[in-house]
């Protein structure tokens, strides 16, 4: 734990502070009692695990009790040995405490770590766990088609279908945990000027077959700005939010807009679905969070779009709308970041 001039600065104020004090309480005090005092400051010098600035706040605790109270006043020369003792305490104290801080700070400071590990053990089992799961699911039904394919070539149609929409779901769901690895790791956004209406459309056609006959409504006006973006990111956004209403609101109609609102682009993407819950609300966004504990899915795909819209700058929310249904809205500032 490295030391700062802010340390010792602090050390050097305690002294002085205890100096102030003891002289407006030198009246109603015997010296024993303002030898407290100094000790009082020198244990918060001492707290603060340091053991230089609370051996020099000590010590200047000590000199200041001497040159200011101790007769004879305003020398260091000390008439009485007792006194002596009174500033080897003094000293004892304060390193006995600094000690007791250092290894306080030591032991919190493991079993800060310690719960760090353990959070990321528990996280890792969460990923694993999502993980097997998620990708069991298309892996054994494009075994299943192909191996039905192979038994029967002439049965193509339907299972060489069924081989691609699966293998789909499986880049999907590898694209997620990719992409939430970079976002986390720093990588730097390909921004570039693009229009929102054209990433929207390349969204929809990807999850055409996802989406089946539900109806999908865009309010789109042709006048919206070009906004700089990573439109590879900004795709996954909406087919996130796209195969997260289809997910949890399977009958339920869609509606995507978006508006100019002063200097930045508001988009929503909606539902008429059942809605979020109260207390999904505040979590959808989280890793690995399900809302509701509907089946399927890892709980990335809200994650990511919270990661990639706040990487542009911009913020992301959910809100139950007035009739049926959730709307999640974001904003994309028009300038760059």
């Amino acid at each position: 734990m490295s030391l700062t001039a802010r340390d010792y600065a602090f050390s050097l104020a305690a002294p002085a502070v205890c100096t102030g004090a003891a002289f407006l309480l030198s009246p109603l005090l015997t010296l024993t009692d303002l030898a407290m005092i100094y000790l009082v400051g020198s244990m918060a010098v001492a707290l603060r695990g340091r053991r230089g600035p609370a051996l020099l706040s000590s010590l200047l605790g000590v000199l200041c009790f001497d040159y200011f109270f101790v007769p004879p006043r305003f020398t260091l020369h000390v008439d009485h040995p007792q006194y002596v003792v009174t500033f080897a305490v003094m000293c004892t104290v304060a390193l006995l405490t600094t000690h007791l801080a250092v290894r306080v700070g030591a032991q919190a400071e493991a079993a800060k770590r310690a719960e760090i590990v353990a959070e990321t053990e528990k996280l890792r089992s969460s990923l694993l766990s999502a993980v097997s799961h998620e990708l069991r699911t298309p892996l054994t039904a494009i075994i299943g088609s192909a191996s039905a394919l192979l038994r029967n070539p002439a049965a193509g149609g339907g299972l060489l279908e069924n081989i691609r929409d699966e293998a789909e779901r499986l880049a999907r769901l590898i694209h997620n945990l990719v992409e939430t690895t970079r976002l986390e790791s720093g990588a730097a956004l390909k921004k570039e000027p693009h229009s929102i209406e054209e990433i929207i459309g390349t969204a929809l056609e990807r999850c055409g077959k996802l989406l089946g006959g539900r109806k999908v409504e865009t309010d789109l006006p042709e006048n919206l700005p070009l906004v700089p973006l990573d439109p590879v990111l900004m795709e996954l956004v909406f087919i996130n939010l796209i195969e997260n209403a289809a997910r949890h609101a399977p009958a339920a109609s869609l509606e995507i807009s978006a508006r100019e609102r002063m200097d930045a682009l508001e988009v929503s993407v909606a539902d008429d679905g059942p809605g979020l819950r109260p207390e999904d609300s505040s979590r959808v966004f989280e890793k690995f969070y399900r809302a509701g504990g509907a089946p399927g899915g890892m709980g990335l795909g809200l994650a990511i779009c919270k990661a990639v819209i706040e990487a542009h700058g911009g913020e992301i929310r959910a809100e139950n709308r007035a009739g049926n249904g959730v709307a999640f809205r974001f904003t994309l500032p028009r300038g760059a970041r």
